[in-house]
């Protein structure tokens, strides 16, 4: 297959063809309904995520890999459409096409300005690569109502994984790679669970779901103070809208230091840590009642072994943690109440809480597309933690000083944000790779400047810093 055969005027690569068996018209889960009903030309429900190679990329086999890529995870190269007797179904795009976006030498990814990706018209991927003689920068930007972020990690672990084949030496380790299979994504909304889990009857109650529900709507969150203004708005956020940081390993080994003295979880200091965040960004830029509330989104992974060789799906739910400021006066119990929190839903799934709700909710015609339509804040904050995202992958690489080599290239970074909302102005995910940890800040561009994200970026980061090296200190003395 030559460069001529496999790309378009367009520039975008043509599927080979193959078939799912009868797998498709496949219903959409209510999970993904809710994806597409809250999808917007203003807030549209699209993740990026951003790979950064050291190495010259070939374009053919980048090309080739991308088929063979999407070809494992049939929900990206699908569109949604109205079945008589199912309602809205997956169906298999008529002609498939994967839109590649080439740039060489030229205006960085991150300049482009995007529209929605439209599902009832296109697959749910597009891919802009800007590539130079010795690196390249790949944008992928997924739709969410197609996969979540470990989805959208395996794809390009596939990809990656593809094109080292193609580009490896004779004599290379070349990556191991995992089976999938396409009949698991059936099962992509079951999270069937033991009965002996003390949460297997409260997660399906409709009595506790609605209990919840209220205590939600009663604590009603204050969003995140936006800055942006016509009279001082400063130099305008891009696309995509992400200010990113490093936590290199010293640090990042003192914080885990912090996080087992006060017998917790990494993530739940990068949790409390987020909500002094928003309390001083709020203080600092606004009168801000001290008995506001404040509430973080956590993205929950529902994954079981089920779901073991499941290609792309969106399988995430959402826990969400609610704090004002008499929490603020007393951090030890605050860090240790978040503990408890997050530990719940790692040990007793109330994970799947939220999208059982969800599904009484479309019981009801309608309800849905209005809650999505208040004009009122849900959330101050998201905060996603996808850990070591070496392990995401299902391909085991050949590493080279800790990162990912695949064929002539070698993968120097892997970073992405959740989309933000109405209202909830801030989206933030953190992964570790090659023993540092990256956090990423998606910011709404309608309410901040790029001078103003870089402000909010600065200000969680310089706190985790400043807890790190006391603890390292201390863990020396004794």
């Amino acid at each position: 297959m030559n460069e001529h055969d496999i790309r378009t005027s367009t520039g975008a690569v043509k599927l080979p063809g193959g078939t799912f068996g009868q797998l498709f018209p496949l219903p959409i889960s209510p999970f993904e309904r809710y994806m597409l009903l809250d999808d917007s030309n203003e807030y549209p429900m699209s993740f990026v995520l951003i790979v950064n190679l050291k190495g010259c990329l070939h374009r053919v086999s980048f090309e080739q890999s991308a088929l063979f890529a999407i070809e494992r995870h049939p929900l990206l190269m699908s569109r949604v459409g109205h079945v008589r007797g199912k309602g809205q179904c997956w169906l298999p795009e008529p002609t498939p096409a994967v839109p590649i976006d080439w740039q060489d030498g030229g205006q960085p990814v991150r300049n482009s300005v995007r529209q929605r990706i439209d599902l009832t018209r296109e697959i749910g991927v597009r891919i802009s690569v800007n590539r130079v003689p010795e690196s390249a920068e790949v944008l992928f930007e997924f739709h969410h109502a197609c996969t979540d972020g470990i989805g959208g990690v395996q794809f390009i672990g596939d990809l990656l994984a593809h094109y080292a084949r193609l580009t490896a030496l004779e004599g290379d380790e070349l990556p191991e790679m995992e089976a999938v299979d396409v009949e698991r994504l059936r099962a992509r909304e079951r999270f069937s669970i033991s009965d002996s889990e003390t949460s297997s009857k409260s997660v399906n109650s409709p009595f506790v779901l609605f209990r919840k529900l209220m205590k939600l709507v009663r604590r009603s969150p204050a969003p995140l103070v936006a800055t942006r203004n016509h009279q001082r708005s400063g130099a305008a956020l891009e696309f995509p809208a992400m200010i990113s940081r490093t936590i290199e390993r010293t640090e990042l080994q003192r914080l885990k230091v912090v996080a087992a003295q006060k017998s917790v979880e990494l993530n739940d200091l990068y949790m409390f840590e987020m909500f002094q965040t928003l309390r001083d960004w709020n203080r600092n830029h606004s009168a801000a009642p001290d008995d506001q509330w404040l509430r973080i989104g956590m993205p929950t992974s529902l994954r079981t072994p089920q779901h073991d060789q499941m290609p792309a799906a969106n399988v995430v739910s959402y826990m969400f943690l609610t704090r004002r400021a008499g929490d603020f006066d007393r951090p030890e119990e605050m860090l240790a109440g978040i503990h408890r929190q997050t530990s719940m839903v790692v040990n007793e799934r109330l994970g799947r809480l939220a999208v059982n709700g969800l599904r009484y909710v479309l019981k009801v015609p309608g309800l849905l597309w209005c809650l999505l339509r208040l004009n009122r804040c849900f959330c101050t904050a998201i905060l996603a933690n996808v850990g070591d995202i070496r392990r995401q992958f299902r391909v085991r690489f050949p590493l080279k000083q800790g990162k990912c080599v695949a064929g002539n290239v070698v993968l120097e970074s892997l970073m992405g944000s959740p989309p933000v909302r109405p209202n909830t102005r801030l989206s933030t995910s953190m992964g570790t790779y090659g023993g540092s940890l990256f956090i990423n800040l998606h910011c709404d561009p309608r309410s901040f400047s790029r001078e103003q994200a870089e402000e909010l970026a600065d200000l969680f980061v310089n706190r985790l810093r400043r807890i790190s090296p006391a603890a390292a200190d201390e863990s020396k003395v004794a």
